[in-house]
């Protein structure tokens, strides 16, 4: 790695390294969220141990460990989600443990998920009901096992043929009669935005298994919403869009194929020359870091977009958004001769880059605490590190930074030539102050005069009482042609109840067609907020206005939506 390719700038902050952490996890069973509502967050991650033993859930706050609670089995996949709407707004946690989602809030079991069990062979299944011997029914499942592979059969086969040859007789008679299943295993685990695109918005859980399986969990009752059948074990998961609306789902198999499902149909969209390590997506695209060396990127056409080599061999991705400087970085953990590094890079450039004392294992951006930067990471000896961005930190193009030796009056500013326009204004400001002012207080005062008129024309033309004090808010959800128009009214009185409301709408209908134009309002409980809906076609890309009219024996309230450019079938 040549010495311009890394900024030897100090842009991060070392706040907490705790080297007897003794951890054992992946960037995948890591997350950061406010556990408690109140904008303080915490490390969540999941404890592998030694693999079978000592599996356990962590929650740390600051520099402690909070609280840690055990799992059932090794962790694939954690995720933080929000299941409600009720405030205040706790997420929960869910794991993924072998075939169980198991779901925990204010560090304490909530609800556990189990998939639905898969059948087995037929084959398998005949040769269980063939009334032959236990010896040659040890050696059809044996002969079987080569065939399908061991992994394939169903759990009653599996225990038979790792059991002691005495107690096999009693096993096979009890399990004479029982159903050929067999328990499959999630691989990986994402959430999608259910119906709003915000960071604490319900979300559901997708969900992808050993079976060739992709399932999609509705958050409020825990149920199976769609399951989509594979082709491939996918390993690697990301998903996009509102679920409720339009999503995608970004799959990556053992064999090293990028695929997208959408609409309920997979499509290949590249083969890359490596199975990737980590996939993550940015805007329009997506970056894998593959077992080559490199960092590629794709768009979700399957287009090649950009490829880098790495200095070493990366392990994981972690999305580094900087929305104070218009900035999305990719961070990349990889693998040197002297331990690790963390490479930034912005497209195909290289931003920034830190080395770590060992090899990092597992990485995430985001909150912690009440900062708003935080980049954790966990080496593979068990080290925790947080690591601090600077509030002044800036992430240039690679140019030298000034150094401690170079004095201020040395360090030219980059000040802009003066046009001739600018001191023309400058000299007419300077000469004509007085009517300058004179005209803005005119002005003034002109503009305080039309605000006067128009507060006290609503004061007259009002034809709400204080006792039919009501809110109307306004959403419109999708692309088009269809769109859903959400109508949240709200009683603002606190000892009057209106009744026999209705609400409709004055549009144009050459542009748009409303499916219920004549919505009927129940009785508005103060406190309460009443939600409407109604879905609206639209028939031209001309963009256009509706106007929603509240009234009972007369109009009461109306609002007027803008809405937005829609999609039109041709």
């Amino acid at each position: 790695m040549s010495s311009r390719s890394i900024q030897l700038q100090q842009l991060w902050i070392d706040a907490f390294n705790d080297s007897q952490a003794n951890l054992q996890t992946f960037s995948s069973c890591m997350t950061l969220a406010d556990l408690s509502a109140d904008e303080n967050y915490k490390l969540i991650l999941a404890d592998s141990g030694s693999g079978s033993t000592h599996v356990k859930l962590k929650v740390y706050s600051g520099t402690s460990l909070a609280c840690e609670v055990p799992l059932l089995d090794a962790p694939s996949a954690l995720v933080s989600i929000y299941t409600d709407n009720n405030e205040p707004r706790i997420p929960g946690i869910a794991v993924a443990c072998g075939a169980n989602v198991l779901v925990y809030r204010n560090c304490r079991p909530y609800f556990k998920f189990s998939l639905p069990l898969v059948d087995g062979s037929s084959l398998e299944a005949d040769v269980w009901r063939q009334k032959s011997q236990t010896t040659q029914l040890i050696r059809l499942l044996q002969d079987l096992s080569k065939e399908l592979g061991y992994s394939n059969l169903s759990a009653p086969s599996q225990m038979l043929l790792a059991l002691e040859p005495a107690a096999r007789e009693e096993f096979a008679f009890k399990h004479r009669h029982c159903s050929i299943k067999k328990q499959t295993v999630i691989t990986c685990m994402t959430t999608i935005e259910k119906n709003v695109a915000d960071d604490k918005a319900v979300s559901c859980l997708v969900l992808a298994t050993e079976s060739k399986q992709l399932f999609v969990l509705d958050p409020e009752a825990f149920t199976i919403a769609d399951t989509f059948p594979l082709t491939f074990v996918a390993y690697l998961l990301s998903a996009s869009g509102l679920y409720t609306v339009d999503y995608s789902v970004l799959l990556v198999s053992l064999t090293g194929a990028v695929c997208v499902m959408r609409a309920g149909i997979v499509t290949t969209l590249t083969q890359l020359p490596a199975c990737p390590v980590s996939v993550l997506q940015v805007a329009r695209t997506f970056v894998t870091a593959n077992m080559d060396n490199t960092l590629q990127c794709y768009s979700l056409k399957g287009v090649k977009q950009w490829s880098v080599i790495l200095p070493g061999s990366p392990v994981t991705l972690a999305s580094v958004p900087l929305v104070h400087q218009a900035l999305h970085l990719v961070a990349v953990a990889v693998t040197i001769d002297t331990g690790g590094c963390v490479l930034l890079y912005s497209g195909p450039q290289l931003m920034h880059s830190f080395i770590t004392p060992q090899h990092v294992s597992a990485l995430v951006f985001g909150r912690y605490g009440r900062e708003e930067h935080a980049l954790v990471s966990v080496s593979d000896g068990g080290a925790l590190s947080v690591k601090l961005l600077k509030r002044t930190a800036q992430f240039g193009s690679g140019e030298r930074q000034p150094t401690s030796q170079d004095k201020p009056h040395n360090i030219k500013l980059l000040v802009p030539k003066k046009s001739k326009l600018f001191v023309e204004q400058t000299l007419r400001e300077r000469e004509q102050f007085k009517e300058i002012h004179q005209r803005f207080h005119r002005d003034w005062l002109g503009l305080s005069v039309a605000a006067s008129e128009a507060y006290v024309n609503a004061l007259r033309n009002a034809t709400v009482c204080q006792r039919e004090a009501l809110k109307l808010t306004a959403q419109v959800l999708g692309l088009g042609p269809k769109l859903k128009v959400q109508l949240f009214l709200e009683n603002l009185a606190t000892d009057y109840v209106p009744a026999g409301l209705a609400v409709t709408f004055t549009y144009d209908h050459n542009i748009y067609t409303i499916h219920s134009p004549h919505i009927p309002v129940p009785m508005l409980v103060p406190g309460l907020t009443c939600c409407l809906e109604t879905l609206v076609t639209c028939h031209s890309a001309i963009v256009g206005q509706l106007t929603v009219l509240v009234f009972a024996r007369r109009v009461l309230l109306s609002a007027i939506i803008s809405m937005p450019p829609a999609a039109v079938l041709t």
